[in-house]
This record gives structure tokens, C-alpha cells and sequence, in this order.
């Protein structure tokens, strides 16, 4: 199949890896030449895409996975696109528009996913908890930091490999015409999971407000977790 991934950062570059293997043609886009020439050297079709150009090529796949961080006027670029509503689209959204969004960025999300829905026939929308690695994860830059919030609140994480994983499973099994929530089953508070990786990881530990008691319930990854594995926090 032809699949364009708008957007090949940290995870469209995995994903389209893990793709290519696969046999399929890889199209894309970056923002830098120099993230273009690494692309090409591993046999991608990339192009520089350019804000509000439409990447033309890329809208003409068997499947498209949208995964552009929001911002204020992409929304109204990507409805001026000429998009094919024969394509099957992907749209990589975030954990931050449930139950409500709580930032201009997530309310951006939840009307693109409004705007997904309404026009294309053939969709899947996946919200990605906070994304980290081996070789990234947030308890890095929180190691060391003073009087944190939400020491109670609940972590919603979601491993690269398990964003690749189910993104692909996504596209073998059809999954479509639904949203799914993509993180670990398990929601630790900030404060016992931070604390501890700064500690595995001989990083200084955070510090937490004692005084902060608020709390917030674990996004639910039930429906998610019943057709994937995922990697345990």
C-alpha cells in the first residue's frame, strides 16, 4: 500500500519504518532539509512541507496518518487541502482532549477530531498518552525539580514502541471508525513514578507540593489494552 505519514518526527519516522520493512511505499513530510536528507537515505519519499501548502503527493495514499502537533491555525489549513475522502486516515491526537480539553491546544485537537469524523468516512483516531523511550522519558527533565503539581494525579504514558505497535495493528486488523485511548493500563501517581526513576536512574529526585491533595481519575485504556500488550511502566 501507499501510506503517507504528514508529519515524520520522533514517532512518524519509527512508524514509517516499521512500515517500509513491511513492503509498503513510504510517503512524508518534514520541516528541514536536513531532516529530509536523513529520510531519503532510508528510502523514504519525503517532501519539505511548507505551511499552508498542501502536500499534494501525500494526499494521494491508501492511508494517511496525520501527526502534527496543534497549533492555532491548523485547522483551517488542513480543511483548505485537497484531501480524498478514499483514503483511510489516522489521526495521531493526545489524551489531554478527555474527559475535556484543558489547553488551547487540546481544544484545537478535540475540533480536529470533530472535523476528522464529519469528513472522511474511513477513520481511526488514536490519543497518545505522554510518549517516551529509553533514550526520552519526562522523569529526565522533572528530576531535580521544586514543588510540583498533582503529586496524586495519575500518569497516562504510552512507550514509542507501543505508539508504532498499535498504530500498525491499527493498519492490519482495519480498526476504523473508532478512538482509542493509547497508554499502559497502569496509572501510578506523578509523585511513587517519577520519584522512583529518578532513583533507578541515580537522577536527583523531584519534588513534589505536599501540599497539593487534588487528585484526577486515570484515563481509561480498557478497549485499547484488550487488542494490545502493552509495555508495563
Amino acid at each position: 500500500m501507499k501510506i503517507s505519514i504528514i508529519g515524520l518526527g520522533r514517532f512518524g519516522e519509527a512508524l514509517g519504518t516499521l512500515l517500509k520493512n513491511d513492503g509498503h511505499e513510504i510517503n512524508g513530510t518534514t520541516r528541514t532539509e536536513v531532516k529530509l536528507s536523513h529520510l531519503q537515505e532510508k528510502h523514504f519519499n519525503p517532501s519539505i512541507l511548507v505551511y499552508p501548502d498542501c502536500p499534494s503527493f501525500s494526499l494521494e495514499s491508501d492511508i494517511i496518518i496525520l501527526n502534527i502537533p496543534p497549533f492555532a491555525d491548523q485547522l483551517e489549513w488542513f480543511k483548505s487541502w485537497s484531501w480524498s475522502t478514499d483514503s483511510k486516515i489516522i489521526f495521531i491526537s493526545s489524551t489531554s482532549t478527555y474527559p475535556a480539553p484543558n489547553s488551547s491546544s487540546s481544544e484545537v485537537l478535540l475540533s480536529e477530531e470533530e472535523w476528522i469524523k464529519s469528513t472522511f468516512p474511513i477513520f481511526s483516531i488514536l490519543r497518545f498518552g505522554g510518549l517516551y523511550s529509553d533514550s526520552f522519558h519526562p522523569g529526565k527533565y522533572l528530576s531535580g525539580k521544586q514543588n510540583l503539581p498533582g503529586r496524586l494525579w495519575p500518569v497516562n504514558l504510552v512507550h514509542l514502541k507501543d505508539a508504532v505497535g498499535f498504530t500498525k495493528k491499527v493498519i492490519d486488523k482495519n480498526l476504523y471508525c473508532k478512538t482509542f485511548h493509547v497508554i499502559c493500563n497502569e496509572h501510578p501517581t506523578r509523585e511513587e513514578y517519577y520519584s522512583k526513576y529518578c532513583q533507578i536512574h541515580g537522577l536527583p529526585l523531584p519534588h513534589f507540593d505536599p501540599s497539593d491533595l487534588s487528585t484526577k481519575s486515570p484515563v481509561p485504556s480498557e478497549e485499547a489494552s484488550e487488542i494490545y500488550t502493552f509495555i508495563p511502566l
